[in-house]
């Protein structure tokens, strides 16, 4: 984490920069698939919450499947992929190509098939995956709000240049903190994941990219805004539930929901950035940091080597 925060920060001059080059532009697609799909969420929400910016946030697949008819000369696509060869990105890139959009290729390493084939190719050249992936994006959207005249983008350029001091003291905090809770859930093949607004992205991509892939634990996300609606019948004793928790308006009904599930005897971890007095906007990255900590040990307790798959890359769709 704290090696790929310093990369991207040493590229927060170029990602202004592009920012500002594509600020013209009417409408924004993001395409990307398991983690590189929940990683723009976050955007989605800042752009609708504070913007009458159009940002669209697709998975791959969904994205060849639908097509949208807004993909034109107007539109920029940036293609998100950890490898920079995920298939249905290259396709997908390809297709944008086609209909003339400016296409933004996001990868891990600068060199890679997307950004060879992408108008613009950018790689944060660092291990960490998914902050290397938001970091970036938090830098490029803050650049291209700001120069639309959104004050929130000027806000997300300098909150995001607190990550630097903000996460590694969250780091052995995290680490100590998990090392119980992973043992604690070892014996549950089924984890609620709770969450909402800005963290919905984090929310999903725990459940079914870390959980499911690589702990093999059966993960469900639940929305905060449907807990009501299905889910509360399950949270009886012997449910296990981590829940996320933000800074926005949604406290008095995470609060509700959180002594909800105690009192029905629920086991329950409950992460909130570590009591840290941090903006909303910050929770995406501060929460995870929470999460890699007790999926390791969770991993580990359950005698399962989170770097090792069964069929992922070996069954071919």
């Amino acid at each position: 984490m704290e090696s790929t925060i310093k990369a991207v920060a040493e590229k927060k001059p170029k990602l202004l920069e592009l920012g500002k080059k594509l600020a013209g532009t009417k409408r924004y697609y993001m395409v990307g698939s398991g983690g590189s799909y929940s990683v723009q969420l976050p955007l989605v929400y800042i752009a609708e919450k504070y913007t009458k910016v159009p940002v669209y946030a697709f998975s791959g697949w969904e994205f060849l499947e639908r097509k949208p008819e807004g993909v034109d000369q107007d539109a920029v696509v940036i293609l998100i992929s950890q490898s920079g060869k995920t298939k249905e990105i290259v396709e997908a890139l390809e297709w944008c190509n086609m209909k003339g959009a400016t296409t933004f290729g996001l990868t891990q390493k600068q060199g890679s098939v997307i950004n060879e084939k992408a108008d613009i190719g950018y790689g944060w050249e660092a291990r960490g995956v998914t902050f290397g992936k938001l970091m970036s994006m938090y830098y490029l959207f803050g650049s291209i709000f700001k120069e639309k005249g959104y004050d929130i983008g000027a806000k997300m350029i300098t909150e995001t240049d607190k990550l630097p001091e903000l996460i590694p003291p969250m780091i052995p905090i995290a680490k100590e903190t998990a090392r119980k809770q992973g043992l604690d859930f070892k014996d549950h093949d089924m984890v609620f994941m709770v969450g909402g607004g800005i963290n919905w992205g984090l929310t999903y991509q725990f459940a079914v990219c870390t959980l499911m892939e690589m702990c093999w634990t059966n993960g469900m996300a639940v929305d905060y805004s449907e807990f009501r609606h299905g889910p509360l019948e399950l949270f009886t004793e012997g449910a296990a539930c981590v829940f996320l928790r933000g800074r926005s308006d949604l406290k008095p009904l995470e609060d509700s929901i959180i002594q909800f599930s105690k009192e029905n005897g629920v086991k329950i971890i409950e992460y909130d950035s570590q009591r840290l007095d941090v903006d909303n906007l910050m929770t995406p990255f501060t929460l995870f940091v929470e999460l890699e900590w007790f999926s390791y040990y969770l991993s580990l307790a359950k005698n399962r080597r989170m770097g090792s798959w069964r069929f992922y890359d070996k069954v071919k769709f």
